[in-house]
């Protein structure tokens, strides 16, 4: 065994690679498997032959067992509960979690519960860059979703969470601060702040994380300092913050920072901290491969990476803040300019902020004043810095960016650790940066895309050059904001941050619903309800309007005509068989390639006198999934079929994009081509 660990130390990050390649092309795409060959070949060039041997096998193993955790589909769980929130409670089995939806008044963490639910699905949304819940939650192991029927027993279990929980119980404003690094929870108050703390990109000063646990273990060890040698102090604060850390909800960065203080402990004498680390996020993503789709380890896990690689150079820590930039822009699709000076500033006082808090749950009330005072002052603070902070906005980063970025980022890392002037990678770095940021100015792809808004109408027109945008409709959700969750990050994430027009083709909620949400959060210069003729940018839309009032709303539609790269589009809001007869009537003839289905594929519309009009090749139905009024009808369906039309739907195949390029055009789905 000695001499086993005597072979890997200095070589784990060269065994640990390989492996990782495999888990993420298994997980993303098999064209992965093509740096793993680049790698081999790098090995044997070196002449590190038992090392490729080595790494050959592991590899080799790793994809032949390769394991997906499957789901339980079970409707009777019995578990411990580890999380709870005002809709929905999760269930801990072992290894399997199960999230179950419904009302649990009467239930608090770590009860032991036995239900039976009914599956419960929710619609995923479809657009691109969209957040997948899915694979959310199956990163946190978390692979079955039920419906509350019954409550067959609980029983509630005396824990240390609860005997946190009423320590930091307080009547003052300063128990959502508490709970939020105590516990790790957020109340309602602090989710305001906390998403100006991510749009500031240091909401990882307030998540519990390595900071706040050396932080911990430092304010430990001046008590048992009393008591115990530098090692016995070592030893006896880890074990008391791991009996702390599985005494709250799961955190993914501190479970690392925790796991990186004690594994070393261990392996100290045979493994460097790299080795050790690089074993570390390997078994991780073994035990559960979803981690690549959680935010949380991606960040905590690569810059982490970076802060090994950068350890003992006096530079490194402002040097790391270049490494976050690719994920934060993937993130908010907006750079904080001045971000790493505020977590600079910032960082001292949370230090100080958290260390108080320590003391409250010692001395509890007398530490309070003191603690208020802190609090109302970040508060200020925050405020103050929101206010005043400066973005530059980013569209989605592409492979090819962070391919580049991260080859020149680790350029500058090997020279600062043998001891070279790194001002040519950095300037490279920020050139890069400075390109990408003009980057929607120089794309020569226009696209027209149905977002899936669920059950309503979105389509965008992006020109290129960034020469004009526009929304035509903007759906609308009841229950949900679209605007916020689906609209403005999509739009962001193709490096769109001001609309040129919005075109309401009529005023029924599922059609303008989310319009009064994207004008407060978003740039719109122009929303048009009725128009005859307007050009932006390149092109020119047309209202083909009718000289005849209709009393049903549907009917007095906006009918937009506009051709986009030599096909012409027809967009019919939520027209009947009656305003489609007329058009008929007036117009006998109209070059149409592209036709949106009026009123989401409803029987009332798409009538033969349409398509006596009309010959187009593709039609584009918005529609939600399983929705109450059945669209589209089965007779619409037919009749397009009848016609080869081809069809695309927003229920069934998500998000479609016509991209066009230089005369082409090219139908994509969430699926691809």
């Amino acid at each position: 065994i000695k001499g086993v660990f005597m072979f890997i130390k200095g070589k784990g990050f060269y065994l640990a690679l390989p492996l990782l390649v495999v888990v993420l092309a298994k997980m993303l795409h098999p064209i992965l498997y093509v740096f793993l060959i680049f790698y081999f070949i790098f090995l044997y060039l070196k002449h590190f032959k038992i090392l490729l041997s080595v790494s050959l096998l592991l590899s080799f193993l790793l994809f032949l067992f390769f394991y997906l955790p499957q789901p339980l589909n079970q409707n009777e769980i019995s578990g411990k509960v580890v999380s709870k929130d005002d809709q929905s409670i999760v269930v801990k089995r072992g290894y399997h979690k199960v999230k179950v939806y419904g009302e649990f008044k009467n239930i608090s963490l770590f009860d032991d519960i036995s239900l039976i639910g009914k599956p419960y699905n929710f619609h995923q949304i479809q657009n691109d860059y969209a957040f997948n819940y899915q694979y959310y939650l199956y990163s946190l192991n978390i692979f079955d979703t039920l419906q509350l029927e019954k409550i067959k027993s609980n029983q509630h279990q005396d824990h240390l969470y609860h005997c946190l929980e009423k320590r930091i119980k307080t009547s003052s404003k300063v128990k959502s601060l508490l709970s939020l690094f105590i516990l790790g929870t957020k109340d309602e108050q602090m989710k305001e702040y906390y998403q100006k703390l991510t749009q500031l990109s240091i909401v990882h000063l307030f998540a519990l994380s390595g900071m706040h646990l050396t932080i911990l273990q430092k304010w430990l060890m001046n008590f048992l300092k009393f008591f115990f040698s530098k090692k016995g102090q070592k030893c006896i604060s880890l074990i008391l913050i791991g009996v702390y850390m599985f005494s709250i909800p799961y955190n993914i960065s501190y479970l690392r920072a925790y796991l990186m203080l004690f594994l070393p402990m261990i392996f100290g004498k045979w493994l460097n901290q790299l080795d050790i680390f690089s074993f570390l996020t390997v078994g991780m993503l073994m035990y559960n491969p979803y981690l690549i789709y959680n935010l949380s380890f991606i960040f905590s896990y690569l810059i982490y990476f970076f802060i090994l690689l950068l350890q003992n150079q006096k530079a490194g820590k402002y040097y790391l803040f270049l490494g976050s930039i690719p994920i934060i822009i993937s993130i908010q699709h907006v750079l904080p300019v001045f971000s790493f000076l505020i977590g600079i500033l910032l960082m001292p006082y949370i230090e100080m902020i958290y260390k108080s808090m320590l003391y409250y749950l010692l001395l509890g009330k007398y530490v309070l004043p003191f603690l208020s005072l802190e609090y109302e002052l970040l508060l200020k603070m925050i405020a103050f810095i929101y206010d005043f902070s400066f973005t530059l906005p980013f569209s989605q980063p592409t492979l090819f960016f962070i391919g580049v970025y991260y080859y020149l980022y680790l350029k500058g890392i090997y020279k600062l650790n043998v001891n070279r002037k790194v001002t040519q990678e950095v300037c490279l770095l920020l050139s890069v940066l400075l390109a990408f940021y003009f980057y929607p100015y120089y794309n020569m792809k226009g696209q027209v895309v149905m977002i899936d808004v669920g059950q309503g109408d979105c389509f965008f027109i992006q020109q290129p050059y960034a020469r004009g945008n526009v929304l035509i409709d903007t759906g609308g959700l009841q229950k949900s904001d679209l605007a916020t969750s689906r609209l403005i990050p999509y739009l962001q994430s193709q490096g769109v941050f001001y609309l040129d027009a919005v075109f309401i083709s009529h005023e029924d909620y599922d059609h303008c619903g989310a319009l009064a949400s994207l004008k407060e959060h978003f740039k719109v210069k122009k929303v048009l309800y009725d128009f005859k003729k307007k050009k932006i940018g390149d092109l020119v839309f047309k209202n083909l309007a009718l000289d005849k009032y209709y009393t049903n709303s549907n009917d007095r539609s906006s009918i937009i005509y506009v051709t986009i790269n030599h096909l012409n589009y027809l967009f019919t809001g939520d027209i009947s068989k009656e305003v489609e007869s007329d058009l008929y009537q007036t117009y006998h003839h109209l070059d149409v390639d592209v036709l949106k289905v009026a009123h989401h594929g409803s029987s009332s519309s798409s009538s033969e006198d349409l398509f006596k009009m009309i010959d187009p090749k593709v039609a584009l139905i918005s529609v939600g999934k399983n929705n109450r009024y059945r669209h589209p009808s089965y007779l619409t369906l037919k009749r397009l079929e009848a016609y080869g039309v081809k069809i695309y739907r927003s229920d069934l195949q998500g998000m479609v994009k016509i991209v066009y390029y230089v005369g082409k055009n090219y139908v994509m789905t969430s699926s691809g081509f």
